[in-house]
């Protein structure tokens, strides 16, 4: 016999004493009920609507507690609103929103509780501009998650992307319905 051909021997010999000897005799197929699944629940959220041209909360359910969820909430509740709220953002529509890192790195803002926060960036599309109550309604509802610090807001239109800027929601306090506290 080769060598060659001893050694191929000697490498199947132990392949097969390899597998008869991890103990594991071979059994059928059991079934033990249906697979496991992911159960996705809903979050409740607070969103920011208008009652008289004031922002007015409203407490809603979104697919999860991810502020990209609660705006997607927003335009959509906002379609409906209900409950004598209404809207600014009637005819327009979420394209996207994208949370990116916002803190002293960049040098916009130094606190030592908390360094490094996010920012929101908000592109919507609709029928003119997005007008300042709209551009409360995305933001106040965005700063409510205290890690999203500013919130960018970019319109797009047939001539291309609008910027609107960044903002808190400081600047709308004037907006608030009587006896609301808006976020910072």
């Amino acid at each position: 016999m080769s060598a060659r051909r001893a050694l191929t021997c000697a490498v199947a010999a132990l392949a097969l004493a390899g597998a008869a000897a991890c103990g594991v005799d071979p059994t059928g197929v059991d079934d033990d009920g249906p697979a496991p699944v992911i159960s996705a629940r809903g979050a409740a959220a607070t969103i920011y609507l208008l009652r008289d041209g004031r922002l007015a909360p409203k407490n809603v359910t979104t697919a999860s507690p991810a502020v990209e969820d609660l705006v997607t909430a927003l335009f959509e509740v906002g379609r409906q609103p209900g409950d004598g709220l209404g809207t600014a953002l009637r005819g327009f529509r979420l394209e996207q929103s994208v949370v990116g890192r916002y803190g002293v790195d960049s040098g916009v803002r130094n606190d030592p509780e908390n360094p490094v926060g996010l920012r929101l960036h908000v592109i919507v599309n609709g029928p003119g501009r997005l007008g300042r109550t709209a551009m409360a309604q995305i933001t106040c509802t965005a700063r409510l998650r205290e890690e999203i610090w500013a919130v960018k807001i970019t319109q797009t239109t047939p001539k291309g992307p609008l910027a609107l800027g960044e903002h808190t929601c400081k600047e709308y306090h004037d907006l608030a319905a009587p006896s609301v506290n808006l976020p910072p």
